[in-house]
This record gives structure tokens, sequence and C-alpha cells, in this order.
């Protein structure tokens, strides 16, 4: 039986929300510790790396589960 578009859509978002959990938290920390002359400055920079860093697993995670139903 195919997968329906609902189950490859929750195991996918299964995979993007394990994968962005860490991110976040690095995010969360990199917030809370700054002092808040750099909020704006080497903060802003490290959580634009880091959201690039997830949307870079979330491409990778779409391009593996196509993969797989290609196969």
């Amino acid at each position: 039986m195919a997968e329906t578009r609902d189950q490859r859509r929750r195991r996918l978002l299964q995979q993007l929300q394990a994968a962005a959990a860490p991110l976040l938290e690095q995010m969360a920390d990199a917030l809370v510790d700054a002092p808040d002359r750099e909020t704006f400055r080497s903060v802003e920079v490290r959580l634009r790396d880091l959201g690039r860093q997830l949307a870079a697993s979330a491409q990778q995670a779409g391009l593996s589960d196509r993969k797989k139903g290609a196969t």
C-alpha cells in the first residue's frame, strides 16, 4: 500500500522537528547568554547561521525522503 501524503508529511515533520530541536536550543542559548550590546551583532549572525543550518537540514530531509519514495 502506498504511503499517503498525510503519512509522508507526518513522518517528514517528525524528522524536521528532531533536527530543529538542538538548533533551537542553541538559538535560545545564544539569546540568553549574549550581553545586551551583542544582541544585534554577533548574536544576530549566530542566529542567522543556525537558521541556515535548519533550512539545509530541512532541504536534505526532503531530498532524502524523495529518494526513498522513488526506489
